[in-house]
């Protein structure tokens, strides 16, 4: 595992230890070894279990209170995160034998302070936990929810113990099958949420290709996928501002080292860094490759056009489009002029568990060598959307819907429209198929999707 940029601190904080330890006539400052003065007193998977329930709304939290015995509830374990690529920003994750955690600080360069592999025993009592998209977290109050607390704060709370250890920070084995069993596991979400892991013979969809974010150097997130032999896919996070939001995803097939969160019901990755990150046979590129092209060149012709914003109607069908509660999730609507087919499981205030399709008539692509599918789409207020909405698939005549990846989405916060981005049907070129989109949503969750000016091309 390649943790150059950790282990060259570490390195010389060791040498600078033994120096001043075997020959005191350097004019140099003592190193000063931290030792704490807390005793850890719980167990990360005791407190995650004590506090589970609170979790499991994102809209939830409570104040820590002093154990049975009165005292400060103090844990303990080593970091394992770095926020020194701005890609985990404001967070340091530490783990125990039994669990990870994920605190909260409003702070910038923590890893200097808090390096990888660095012991620390923090007393928690009087901070909240609550979640983001059920993930657990540790923090103050910030807007309704749970927020970093000021650096200052998190000094006084967290003590440091002896000098870091990376050897203490290795990240721990799972496949994205074992994942894939997992998400309605408490045990598992117990123990494996907020880990550093690693996994073996992945791949990036996109790699050599793709950036990894969309949007370089502005506010936001970017999603990218990961993805096994076996078909197995797992989302990769990536703050548009971190300081390789502009390089290109690796590609080839590796070893992935990043912490593992749990967003909404979907595992997700977020990376430190690529060169620690993408190990053991990833192939780094400087600039995006053309994609190579298939047997007959793409003509880019349009082989089949729906949605179209001017359109009064639309000749989709809705399955699943009723729960109760909802009368009608899916419908073609007007707005200003401007049409486009809307989704919402959101009704009198409440939010409704729904899954519901829209999808075309039976498209022809018996005579295709390759396709590709995009389509603009809005969404202002994001909380399960990524999570439970796709664009999907079947042959004609098949009754079960194959889920595809939608590259790109909407920035959060208003109705403005984006690209889908390019979702390859290269598959299913010389069949018969119907395209559509499923909408998804949870008694968490149930956001609004808007969905117009859907084109297939070759």
């Amino acid at each position: 595992m390649k943790l150059h940029k950790y282990a060259s601190c570490l390195a010389l904080a060791a040498i600078s230890a033994a120096m001043v330890s075997c020959d005191n006539d350097f004019d140099r400052p003592p190193v000063i070894v931290p030792e704490a003065t807390y005793e850890v007193n719980t167990a990360i998977s005791e407190f995650k279990e004590m506090f589970w329930e609170v979790t499991q709304s994102n809209s939830s939290y409570k104040t820590i209170p002093v154990n049975e015995n009165g005292d400060s509830i103090i844990l303990g374990g080593r970091v394992i995160s770095s926020d020194e690529d701005g890609n985990v920003y404001q967070h340091i994750y530490f783990r125990d034998e039994t669990g990870a955690l994920d605190i909260r600080v409003h702070g910038y360069d923590l890893y200097e302070s808090y390096p990888m592999g660095q012991e620390v025993r923090i007393n928690v009592t009087g901070l909240l936990v609550g979640s983001y998209g059920k993930q657990m977290q540790l923090g103050v109050l910030y807007n309704n929810g749970v927020g970093g607390m000021e650096p200052e704060e998190f000094k006084v709370r967290a003590q440091r113990n002896g000098l870091p250890s990376l050897t203490d920070a290795e990240p721990y084995a799972v496949t994205l099958t074992d994942l894939a069993g997992w998400t309605n596991d408490k045990a598992k979400l117990i123990a494996w949420q907020c880990q550093l892991v690693k996994i073996e013979n992945v791949s990036f969809e996109g790699g050599g290709t793709l950036l990894w974010t969309d949007k370089p150097g502005e506010t936001g997130t970017s999603t990218r996928y990961l993805k096994d032999a076996a078909g197995n896919s797992i989302e990769v996070r990536t703050s548009n501002k971190c300081t390789f939001s502009s390089e290109v995803l690796p590609k080839g097939t590796g070893t992935a080292v990043a912490i593992l969160g749990f967003y909404n019901n979907k595992w997700q990755l977020t990376f430190m860094d690529p060169e620690s990150g993408c190990i053991d046979g990833f192939e780094f590129v400087s600039t995006p490759e053309t994609p190579e092209n298939p047997d007959t060149p793409s003509t880019g012709e349009i082989i089949y056009s729906a949605l179209a914003e001017d359109a009064a109607s639309v000749d989709w069908t809705y399955e699943g489009n009723s729960v109760e509660g909802v009368e009608a999730i899916w419908s073609w609507k007007e707005y200003s002029g401007k049409h486009y087919l809307n989704a919402s499981a959101y009704v009198g205030g409440k939010a409704y568990a729904s899954t519901a399709y829209a999808y075309s008539p039976v498209i022809d692509l018996t005579s295709k060598k390759s396709a590709k599918m995009s389509f603009d789409h809005a969404a202002k207020f994001q909380t399960t959307l990524r999570t439970l909405c796709c664009a999907v698939v079947r042959e004609e005549g098949a009754s079960s819907w194959t889920e595809l990846t939608i590259p790109s989405w909407p920035e959060p916060g208003n109705w403005s429209f984006a690209s889908s981005g390019s979702i390859d049907l290269s598959a299913y070129a010389g069949k018969k198929i119907r395209v559509g989109v499923k909408y998804g949503s949870s008694a968490e969750g149930a956001d609004t999707w808007e969905v117009k000016n859907l084109k297939i091309s070759e």
